[in-house]
């Protein structure tokens, strides 16, 4: 290992970005930054993770660090980059805590909201009950039953798919008794 003085080592990781320099910089100073998280009651579990981000905020800070010995020492600033990443970390969970307990499932819905819930519950349910039944059912009967459900007037089917207005009204009459049951059957199931 070099031994760079602290000023020519911050230097260097400032001024080109050295891997083997950054690599210094981490094993001189990462036990001292460990200490320090450690000493303002973080648990263990979670040391390491702060140590990563305060050395990650250090990387990103290093090139607008101006080292002036007059004014400060060098740890004084690490202590303060660890101890910032330690509260904003706690500042996030504290916020994140008060957010779950503000948040209340209200107990009824305006109008408006409930009749989209409702709605889109009814479209959710009847796309589950075809896609149910639709496998057990003859091309031509899932086709004319599925225009139906779109809206698609007999006629029109009629002509589309070169069948019988009777045909298509007898596979409405045979289908929809099964939609129905398997639509009750995923209410019950699903509410």
């Amino acid at each position: 290992m070099k031994y760079y003085t602290r000023q020519t080592l911050l230097q260097k990781i400032k001024d080109v970005y050295s891997e083997d320099s950054w690599n210094e910089f981490v094993e001189i100073y990462r036990p001292y930054i460990y200490h320090v998280i450690k000493t303002f009651g973080v648990k263990a579990h979670e040391i390491e993770d702060h140590v990563q981000t305060t050395l990650i905020v250090c990387w990103q800070k290093l090139p607008e660090f101006q080292y002036e010995p007059d004014k400060g020492r060098f740890r004084y600033w690490l202590s303060r980059i660890a101890k910032y990443t330690v509260s904003n970390h706690s500042r996030k969970y504290r916020r994140r805590a008060e957010l779950d307990q503000e948040i209340e499932i209200p107990t009824s819905l305006s109008p408006e909201i409930e009749e989209i819930s409702d709605r889109e519950w009814k479209m959710f349910i009847s796309k589950m009950a075809w896609d149910n039944i639709k496998d057990d059912l003859t091309e031509n009967s899932r086709l004319s039953f599925s225009a139906l459900m779109e809206g698609e007037s007999v006629e029109s089917i009629s002509e589309r798919l070169s069948m019988p207005k009777n045909t298509i009204s007898v596979n409405k009459k045979r289908i929809a008794p099964k939609m129905i049951k398997e639509i009750q059957r995923l209410q019950r199931e699903l509410g």
